[in-house]
Parts: structure tokens; sequence; C-alpha cells
């Protein structure tokens, strides 16, 4: 993955979940690329027809859960991190 310019100008400071929060269902995923195409972060991919979420995502998801929302079929299960814990933004 590249590397993500939020992080570069040090907007936000990053406590990584301990657990996942952002989970996809492969079984409802139809491909239709919805979550590829909306995520700033540039966290998804397709692969073999599938979403699939970077395995770093914990670590640069602004928590926006516009890939959640895109999702037509349901196939993305997004919750926050636990409290404590995510992203914090530092200015703004």
């Amino acid at each position: 993955m590249e590397k993500h310019p939020i992080q570069k100008r040090e907007l936000v400071t990053v406590i990584e979940s301990p657990v996942d929060f952002i989970r996809v269902d492969q079984e409802k995923c139809v491909g239709c690329k919805n979550c590829v195409i909306i995520c700033g972060m540039d966290l998804w991919r397709m692969s073999n027809g599938k979403a699939l979420l970077a395995s770093d995502y914990k670590r640069f998801c602004t928590e926006c859960a516009s890939c959640y929302t895109v999702c037509d079929y349901n196939a993305i299960e997004f919750t926050f991190p636990p409290p404590g814990y995510g992203i914090v933004y530092e200015k703004g």
C-alpha cells in the first residue's frame, strides 16, 4: 500500500485498536467496488472479484464509515473502535 498523506501532515494521532472495527462478509460481497471508490485513504482493493481491506487499516482509517454507508449489499460491518482507541484529531 502507498503512504497515506494525512499521516505526513501530522494532523492526527492514531491509537491502534486491539480489535477489528471493520469486517467484510465475503459471501455478501458482489464486487461492486463502491468501497474502493469511496475510501479517501485508499484502504480497499479488489481481489478475486471481492472487496479486500488493507491489513493495516487500523493505522490509517479515518473512521468516516463511508465504506459501510455505500455498501448496498450489507457486506461491510462497521463499529467505532473501543473507547480510548482510534483516530484523535490534533489540529483543525
